[in-house]
């Protein structure tokens, strides 16, 4: 692997015609004779958040389990039209017609999704949403979400460094030594996105997925509606991308006109791109396999849609849908909606759906520069949330933030150079994807998109060099638990008030520690005396692990915690790893304010642990030696 570096490393990059202000291509440099294939560069995500979704015309309506048989789907659409008519939603007059509901299908985990026959704006959606919570029999009841992927416009440009994200010694995840240990052979990651374009280096590497975008050309309803899936169809096995290019037909619904982005397929070679083959770039799991599963075409993705895909591409049963032949123990979702996981309970579900078979969840944190709390699924529990770093280990100016994000990885930035890029594989069409040389490009794309596949790629080498090893897979939270226990320092701090997790993912570390059958006392974070550790925080048994050394001869330790929201106990313990059942000192009263104190302690490492059984955030650790 340390040869196949060197050699991509001394390759001269062949360039993209670059288009002039006149639109006409300018002149192309002279590749060299072993050049790579022209490449495209999507400008860096804009750091203002995306307006909200301003009409709504799919609902997903869950009923609760009592242990007898659910609604037939007839009987649930009488009960849910009585509720839009109770909701006010009559006709009153020839600009606001009466409002009737079809049923469009149930969804894997139990919900019924429905249409209206004419779009709902906020107000009215919440009007007829909260009469349907009124309902003692309804579980949860939400709007069917467009998400969109997590990337920005591209434009023409060229490159110099195609994996500074892999190699480089600050920003990049040491996968030249994570590579002496797996290349993630015999895992299987799922990529949740737009589908797939042909690419020479990636498609050796595709296993066979599904498309999933349900939504297509005109609604039985008679109202005329932007054709997301873009290919003819619904849901069937072809998860290749036609292009989810947008243009001024489809405003109102998509926002900004682009070209396609080609988007699946990028977060795709950051996987799994073929290495050692003499052609384009390395993925950092490529020993493993890429399902492609296609939730997003034009103007994004529906939640059903993609909490359909969750729960098949984890090995669930989906209605209509063959079963998966080959589920894969990772899934990435560089996908996202400005709304928080608590309004968006179907994704959850379907994410509780993946985590209890096993399953991994990466997801990205988001490119609004604002907290990660307001962005589903960056704060569904269970999940690993990356932000994103530029070259220099520093947040990246547009990444989403919070005590939701696990932690970080190569994103890209502003620099001036092509180091602000993330390469990987796409398509030079603009709109529908083109033959080769097409299908042998590479662009270069920023964001938390891109982030977060290098750290669903660190799972598939940890799940890997753990089976070799002779160890069971690591359980969703322990895969977790590794990879913020073994990242590393940030090149830059980010600021106080803009937690980006405990570190930069370091793919060589997880790996070794996967490998060895890890120690939980390996992956405490350490303790500085009378130096805080802020903005902790975790589900619901998520557990925060801490270790400070303390020298002979001390007075006294004090361990304590505080701030934030939730409710901790602290439990304290030397030279062990302590739990609620074995520990030397605890703490455990109402809130996050713990502490324990220990006169003249023992010299050796006291180990802290902070436990809840309630979701918790913001807490602060803080260690006295005296």
């Amino acid at each position: 692997m340390h040869m196949l570096l060197r050699t991509l490393a001394g390759l001269t990059l062949g360039v993209a015609a670059a288009a002039t202000a006149s639109g006409r291509p300018g002149a192309e440099r002279s590749p060299s004779s072993h050049a790579l294939p022209a490449a495209t560069r999507i400008a860096p995500p804009s750091s203002q958040r995306p307006p909200p979704q301003a009409q709504f015309n799919r609902f997903i309506v869950q009923y609760r389990d009592t242990g007898g048989p659910r609604p037939d789907a007839a009987t649930a659409l009488r009960r849910i039209g009585t509720a839009a008519a109770d909701a006010g939603l009559a006709a009153a007059g020839p600009r606001a017609p009466g409002v009737a509901m079809r049923h469009v299908r149930r969804t894997a985990t139990g919900g019924e999704v429905v249409a209206s026959s004419r779009p709902l704006d906020a107000v009215e959606a919440e009007r007829f949403l909260a009469r349907l919570r009124l309902d003692p029999e309804i579980a949860f009841a939400q709007p069917d979400f467009i998400k969109t992927v997590l990337d920005t416009v591209p434009n023409d440009p060229h490159y110099a460094d195609l994996q500074w994200d892999m190699h480089h010694p600050v920003g990049g995840v040491n996968a030249p030594q994570a590579w002496d240990v797996s290349s993630g052979e015999g895992v299987v990651v799922a990529v949740i996105d737009t589908g797939y374009v042909e690419h020479v280096d990636l498609s050796a590497n595709l296993l066979p997925g599904y498309d999933f975008v349900s939504w297509y050309g005109q609604q039985a309803d008679g109202q005329t509606y932007p054709d997301i899936a873009g290919d003819g169809d619904g849901r069937d096995p072809d998860a290749r991308d036609p292009g989810d290019w947008t243009d001024q037909s489809m405003a109102g619904w998509c926002g900004a006109t682009a070209p396609s982005s080609w988007h699946g397929s990028h977060v795709a070679g950051t996987v799994a791109a073929v290495a050692n083959n003499g052609r384009g770039i390395a993925g950092l799991a490529h020993g493993a396999r890429v399902q492609p599963v296609r939730v997003m075409g034009h103007c994004g993705g529906l939640t059903s849609d993609i909490a359909d895909a969750i729960v098949w591409a984890s090995g669930g049963r989906v209605d209509g849908v063959p079963d998966n032949a080959t589920p894969a123990e990772v899934l990435n979702l560089s996908l996202g909606s400005n709304n928080a996981c608590s309004a968006d309970p179907a994704t959850q579900a379907a994410i509780d759906d993946a985590l209890g078979r096993g399953v991994t969840v990466v997801v990205a944190a988001g490119n609004s520069g604002q907290d990660a709390a307001n962005h589903s699924p960056a704060s569904c529990a269970g999940v690993v949330t990356v932000a994103a770093t530029d070259v220099n280990g520093a947040i990246a100016y547009y990444s989403n933030f919070g005590h939701n994000v696990s932690l970080a990885a190569p994103g890209g930035g502003a620099q001036p150079d092509d180091t602000g890029w993330i390469w990987s594989t796409g398509n030079s069409g603009q709109t529908s994807p083109v033959a080769s040389p097409g299908g042998d490009v590479l662009i270069g794309q920023a964001g938390t998109s891109m982030a977060a596949p290098h750290v669903a790629a660190t799972v598939a080498l940890m799940q890997s060099a753990a089976v070799a090893a002779g160890h069971p897979p690591l359980t969703p939270a322990q895969a977790k638990a590794v990879l913020k226990g073994t990242a590393k320092p940030f090149g830059q701090a980010p600021p106080s008030n803009r937690p980006i997790g405990t570190g930069i993912v370091d793919a060589a570390r997880a790996a070794v520690a996967a490998a060895q059958g890890f120690d939980e006392s390996d992956l405490a974070l350490p303790l500085t005396s009378r130096v805080p550790v802020a903005g902790g925080g975790g589900e619901a048994a998520e557990d925060l692990l801490f270790k400070v050394a303390v020298p002979a001869g001390a007075r006294s330790l004090t361990l304590r915690s505080y701030g934030g929201v939730g409710n901790v106990d602290l439990f304290v313990a030397r030279e062990r790893v302590p739990t609620e059942q074995d520990h030397d000192r605890a703490s455990r009263h109402a809130g996050n304010s713990e502490s324990v104190t220990i006169a003249a302690p023992a010299a050796g490492t006291w180990f802290l642990r902070l436990r809840s059984d309630v979701p918790y955030r913001g807490v602060s650790v803080l260690a006295v030696l005296q």
